[in-house]
């Protein structure tokens, strides 16, 4: 009985090993499961702004494919506006476990990836780990995103068509007789009307980081020259600009003619506004952005872009006003292109699945599904796709949707695979088509300034710029321009003209090497 039991269980043996034998011999091997034995990978991304109230079930939706295809999670968290200039580079020195962040031009990437807080993105590795967005990708892109001859973010590869915009209140300012408003530097009447006839509205509403300087920005684009820092962003400041009219690529300086006194005469406004009420007091504690504030109500003037005004002109709809759209342009009716770089997003330095948050951005910037899913939503439930337009379901207004595109700060995303929207106001319509004749191509698009020998001096010309200049730029000092020359004072003695110095060398090896 034992011979017969050993025979029985030998064949059984010799069975199953030729089966696995003629499984493997024939190319198709044993699958390995995605999930079930396998542990699920939770990755952490941080992006800006705030998490609409419809996000969880994005995020659990978006979780759902994300386990079946590549086995992960993500878990998202928010550097709110108004946190930006401290939480940001916090979060990447602080050793928090952090497996991708927003990154872009304007948003501290080169001197991040400068200091060592971005992980090198090499060729290779898009191309084995993001087969899609190498595809996808103009080598512009990776090109722009060099920093020191190396790449530490993965660019957009579709970039934004958008220019910075003033929205105003339409029917305020039919309701007091007032004309077309064309320009910024055409507010004054509209806002002295607001603050005589609304009581319960402050007509500009800033918070401390986004909307801080933008009235003076705005002004001093307007006025010209219309410049942009080559160092610093985001409210960050160098003191090094260029005039984005300009193809030579001149270097400024904002103690040097023309742009001292185009400076000046912008700030002397802009007090002149903050003394009569027109822009909030508390601005340096405000974490409301200006956009919300006019959402609420509770403000007449908002500062955005093409793309991010598109929830706050419905909101206001629904409510019964008109939204005008004001473009902030230069003194030649122009703004820049954006860069690849102008979004995107970075691996930070303590990731520890580089190739899988790799693999997952793949997904989200380039599958059509994944992409229109973190861009505007749960279909059926925040949107609906009729005649190749994607609209509201029935019955719902932009007020009710808890998931409004563009909002979620997915940004990085292929934009060109979105389907158009239905329901654009004529105004809306029409600045949207307008935008095309605006812009212009930047002569510093793939610049990335190289701040390791002058980090230091950056770092407190910086904290100098804010605590001299921003109240000037915010209309909050008593005499202009006493304020202006104690900025000056200090900013030189922080190490500008080392900074400028640099600065002019290493734009001169860019222009050279184009």
């Amino acid at each position: 009985m034992n011979k017969i039991k050993w025979m029985l269980t030998s064949c059984v043996h010799l069975m199953l090993c030729l089966s696995l034998s003629a499984c493997f011999s024939s190319g198709k091997g044993l699958k390995e499961p995605k999930s079930g034995n396998t542990k699920v990978v939770t990755l952490v991304g941080y992006l800006i702004g705030s998490a609409p109230s419809g996000l969880s079930d994005v995020l659990a939706e978006l979780n759902k494919k994300l386990e079946k295809e590549v086995n992960a999670r993500v878990e998202l968290r928010y550097i709110q506006w108004g946190d930006m200039a401290a939480r940001y580079p916090l979060v990447l020195s602080s050793g928090e476990n952090v497996d991708f962040i927003f990154a872009a031009n304007w948003a501290y990437y080169s001197q991040e990836a400068t200091k060592g807080s971005f992980q090198e993105i090499t060729e290779d590795l898009v191309k084995k780990y993001m087969p899609k967005h190498d595809q996808a990708t103009n080598a512009m892109a990776w090109k722009e995103a060099e920093v020191g001859g190396k790449v530490y973010m993965i660019p957009s590869s579709t970039p934004d068509i958008k220019v910075p915009v003033t929205l105003i209140r339409g029917d305020l300012r039919k309701k007091y007789g007032l004309p077309e408003i064309h320009k910024v530097s055409e507010l004054e009447p509209f806002l002295a009307a607001v603050k005589q006839n609304e009581p319960n509205m402050v007509p500009i509403r800033v918070d401390k980081q986004y909307d801080f300087n933008k009235t003076h920005a705005n002004l001093q684009w307007e006025l010209g020259p219309a410049t942009v820092d080559l160092i610093m962003t985001t409210n960050g400041f160098s003191g090094v600009f260029t005039d984005w009219d300009d193809p030579r690529g001149k270097i400024l300086s904002i103690f040097d003619e023309p742009l001292r006194s185009n400076y000046i005469e912008v700030a002397q406004t802009v007090k002149r506004w903050y003394d009569k009420g027109y822009i909030n007091h508390d601005a340096f504690a405000n974490k409301i952005r200006s956009k919300d504030s006019f959402e609420a109500g509770t403000s007449a003037v908002a500062y955005g872009n093409s793309n991010d005004i598109q929830s706050t002109i419905a909101k206001a709809e629904k409510q019964g006003w008109e939204v005008d759209i004001i473009p902030n342009l230069s003194p030649k009716k122009t703004y820049m292109m954006d860069s690849y770089i102008n979004n995107g997003v970075a691996i930070p330095t303590d990731s520890k699945h580089k190739e899988l948050a790799m693999q997952v951005l793949d997904l989200i910037m380039e599958d059509p599904e994944y992409n229109q899913l973190v861009y505007y939503g749960i279909e059926e439930k925040n949107f609906v796709v009729e005649n190749g337009k994607v609209t509201f379901p029935v019955g719902m207004t932009a007020e009710q949707n808890d998931y409004a595109p563009d909002a979620a700060g997915f940004w990085f995303t292929n934009k060109s695979k979105l389907l158009p929207t239905e329901g654009w106001n004529d105004k809306y319509a029409r600045h949207k088509e307008e935008i095309k004749q605006m812009l212009i191509p930047f002569t510093y698009s793939a610049f990335n300034f190289n701040a390791l020998t002058v980090q230091a001096e950056l770092d407190r010309i910086n904290e100098v710029a804010i605590q001299y200049l921003n109240p000037i730029l915010s209309g909050m000092v008593q005499d202009v321009d006493k304020a202006f020359l104690q900025a000056e004072a200090e900013i030189n003695q922080a190490g500008f003209n080392k900074v400028l110095e640099e600065a002019s060398k290493q734009t001169r090896e860019y222009l050279n090497s184009q």
